[in-house]
């Protein structure tokens, strides 16, 4: 039987170095609120990113993009305000999406989760 969550956090890891290669400053991860959760919270410049990791070490790339739905969507933005009550945080917001499988790192900017 595969360890999930293992499985789980070692795609965040992998994301997080990811996104610090690529000029991001990673603020928080695992981030729990009532009603949802952030794998990773990130800054861009002047966005606030909240994303979501779905490891697939297995598939191919897109193939967890299918289990963000518009649920997952409803907790990452429950979860992101739950966060931003308690910053002070001036800039933009954005919720991405970053898929991790064995041809590498696919990050989905604007994902749509703060529609």
């Amino acid at each position: 039987m595969k360890d999930i969550h293992g499985s789980g956090l070692r795609g965040e890891t992998l994301a997080c170095e990811y996104l610090r290669r690529n000029g991001y400053e990673v603020v928080a991860t695992r981030f729990r609120a009532q009603g949802g959760e952030i794998d990773i919270i990130a800054r861009d410049g002047t966005y606030l990113c909240f994303i979501e990791v779905k490891y697939r070490p297995d598939g191919r790339i897109a193939s967890g993009l299918g289990a963000v739905t518009p649920d997952k969507h409803a907790r990452m933005r429950r979860a992101a305000q739950a966060y931003m009550a308690g910053q002070r945080h001036a800039g933009r917001m954005r919720f991405d999406v970053m898929e991790v499988t064995r041809a590498g790192v696919w990050h989905i900017k604007n994902a749509g989760a703060g529609d």
